[in-house]
């Protein structure tokens, strides 16, 4: 379950690429740090596959098919906190830099504590970059990771929760 905060949704800036689509992991191409991952999508690492919805009024929905019941929402100028199972929350606020979606905020989970922040971009190769870094007191965890636009999800049966 998602919530927003009230502050009205920037649009995607003029001539920027919408996010929209399934995206692969290009490992090769990426550097996946130990802890920072993104947050409520897999426990550790980086997900295989992302599914992204950049709708008409500008806010970003970000889901991975490991973890189908979490989705990170990002409302450029505003606030959205989503829950992280078991037990945690992320409430990031997001704004337009140029192109690239910036999201800043907190990870809380128990009593620790988390500093995220989150840059997506599409370089001239169209690849997607998700730029993490999670901070915990003065240590630091930072993930670059790669995406390629995929042209088909494959078959659901090769999902990892598959169709019956």
């Amino acid at each position: 379950m998602l919530s927003a905060g009230t502050a009205g949704v920037q649009a995607r800036p003029p001539d920027s690429p919408s996010f929209g689509g399934t995206w692969k992991l290009d490992a090769a191409r990426s550097k996946i740090g130990a802890m920072a991952a993104p947050v409520g999508l897999v426990k550790s690492g980086a997900p295989q596959t992302l599914h992204i919805t950049h709708s008409a009024n500008g806010a970003v929905v970000v889901e991975s098919q490991i973890n189908e019941s979490q989705s990170r929402a990002y409302r450029p100028g505003g606030k959205t906190s989503t829950p992280v199972v078991p037990t945690g929350t992320i409430t990031m606020t997001s704004r337009w830099e140029g192109k690239t979606l910036v999201a800043e905020g907190t990870t809380e989970a128990g009593t620790s504590t988390m500093a995220v922040k989150e840059v997506f971009s599409i370089g001239a190769d169209a690849a997607l970059t998700i730029e993490i870094s999670l901070t915990v007191g003065t240590e630091i965890s930072a993930s670059t990771l790669v995406y390629t636009r995929a042209q088909t999800v494959g078959d659901c049966k090769s999902w990892p929760t598959p169709c019956k």
